[in-house]
């Protein structure tokens, strides 16, 4: 790996323990304060409503200013939403503080994997890179929720679960400030990794995390298979070649050069082309391209040119609608159910969080390993059923305990579910079609995300707390089935068109 993605990881062990501090906190701390099950529901609703507005302008900006600038103030902001957390006492403080820190992710989900990837040399980086940066994360927010715990021990006088906010808020202010430091600008990184394009590999043939994208994610995000098959490698490094050549001697040089270099041979070619025109007949007068059909579109901005365009843009788009429908019924309220459901202390549960931190990491580090032994469409069709099964399993009344475990067994099978996507669909995309698909991931699994936060609080508010697993499991069936026909012959034609080409960098 290069010296960036090292360093890239290497930070990522903050964010973890941020994430893990301020996901174990929050819910918990707003139900000391007195919120009931729908209020929490209503106020992650509005925050994944905010993400999915405002995630297709952030990765629009994104490739105006730059990634790394927007990743940065993302996490500022996210420190700045878990202390406004922590300080809050009333609904409108708390309204407030999830959009700051919705903000602030959704800056986050549009930008990180695509800064990571713009460090690798090759697909095989990429890949490697991206399951690296999730085992650090899920391993370190273990880490965080342990501490949450502790700190909620240590200091029993504190009004909910705000020391463990500040201490979320501290550690990812830090990773912002380690980030500005050791982690270079795009252009830079352009050589530093030693390869002879950033974009040989990794940005070859993409289309559009959905992963989360969503980014995702966009599943973060996370695969577009697309435009441009198999020379979308050479094409993205033709094109990064001629940004290059057109920064270093000004607009103009290039063409100027080749004019001057083959005059006779242009002369020579248009002499050819009038004596074939005189055998024909009249040469009939060129058409206008203005009167083509498509005209209209190409007066429309670049990047809503290739959202038009671009067919597996949508079709991603939707995989990760459904997978945020499904994961928000579940994914953010597991203390919740745990609490009310299970009828287990803050204690209990911080433990619970500190085993599906473990999880997690053990899912983040299967994952490229079941994608290379099994192959997309065994390990994507392992993935999809084995959470429906779970999620079916958990509607079940069972022991307190066992209900944990497998809630613990859901949440890390549902991270390898959403890795495997979101890195197949990330990085078998072209680079200039990163940034517009992590935006469209984001607010597509927002859209879900949404929908399906604002249905569970409905049935929390009426005390029930087995529906939502039947509902997910149901949606997992449906989103399989989509994924199948739909998804899975774009990541299969990408990952058979990468076989005959050479990976960038040796790798």
């Amino acid at each position: 790996m290069t010296t960036e993605v090292r360093r890239f990881l290497a930070t990522e062990a903050l964010y973890g323990i941020g994430i893990g501090l301020y996901s174990l906190a929050l819910n918990l701390h707003l139900l000391a304060l007195g919120a009931s099950g729908g209020q929490i529901a209503s106020i992650s609703a509005v925050g994944i409503l905010i993400m999915g507005i405002g995630a297709l302008p952030a990765g629009m900006l994104a490739g105006k200013i730059g990634r790394k600038p927007m990743l940065l103030a993302g996490s500022m902001l996210v420190a700045a939403g878990a202390a406004l957390f922590a300080t809050g006492r009333s609904l409108p403080v708390w309204y407030a503080a999830q959009a700051v820190a919705s903000a602030g992710f959704m800056c986050i989900e549009t930008t990180e994997i695509q800064l990571l990837f713009r460090y690798c040399r090759s697909r095989r980086e990429e890949s490697r890179a991206f399951h690296g940066m999730f085992a650090v994360f899920t391993a370190f927010t273990g880490l965080g929720n342990l501490l949450g715990g502790i700190l909620s021990r240590a200091d029993a006088s504190a009004a909910g679960h705000a020391p463990s906010l500040y201490a979320s808020a501290v550690c990812i202010a830090v990773l912002s400030l380690l980030r500005m430091r050791l982690l270079p600008a795009e252009r830079a990184a352009g050589g530093s990794g030693g390869a002879p394009s950033m974009g040989d590999s990794g940005d070859g043939g993409r289309p559009g995390p959905a992963g989360a994208d969503a980014s995702g994610s966009g599943l973060r995000p996370r695969a577009e298979a697309a435009a441009g098959g198999a020379s979308g490698t050479c094409d993205a490094a033709e094109a990064e070649s001629r940004g290059r050549d057109t920064t270093d001697k000004g607009p103009g040089d290039s063409d100027r050069r080749e004019a001057a270099e083959t005059p006779a041979s242009g002369s020579a070619a248009c002499d050819a082309k009038e004596k074939h025109a005189s055998r024909r007949g009249a040469v009939k007068p060129p058409v206008s391209r203005e009167r083509r059909p498509a005209g209209r579109v190409s007066r429309l901005p670049q990047g809503l040119r290739r959202l038009l365009r671009n067919r597996s843009l949508w079709l991603l788009a939707s995989n990760a609608c459904l997978i945020g429908f499904v994961f928000s019924f579940i994914g953010p309220f597991m203390n919740v159910y745990l609490k009310f459901r299970a009828a287990w202390g803050d204690d209990l549960i911080s433990y619970v969080y500190t085993v599906n931190g473990l999880v997690l990491f053990a899912a983040s580090l299967a994952a490229p390993k079941i994608m290379e032994r099994w192959g997309a469409k065994a390990a994507f069709t392992g993935a999809f059923l084995g959470n429906a099964g779970l999620a079916l399993l958990l509607l079940i009344a069972q022991p307190a305990p066992v209900f944990a475990a497998l809630l613990v067994l859901r949440s890390g099978s549902f991270s390898l579910l959403g890795n495997l996507v979101d890195s197949e669909t990330m990085s078998s995309l072209r680079e200039e079609d990163r940034n517009l698909y992590a935006g469209m991931r984001a607010v597509f699994r927002c859209i879900g995300s949404s929908l399906s936060t604002m249905t569970a609080g409905f049935f929390m508010n009426a005390g029930d707390y087995h529906t939502p697993f039947l509902i997910a499991g149901v949606l997992l069936i449906v989103n399989f089935m989509y994924f199948r026909s739909r998804v899975l012959p774009l990541i299969i034609k990408r990952n058979d068109n990468l076989r005959g080409e050479p990976q960038a960098g040796g790798a």
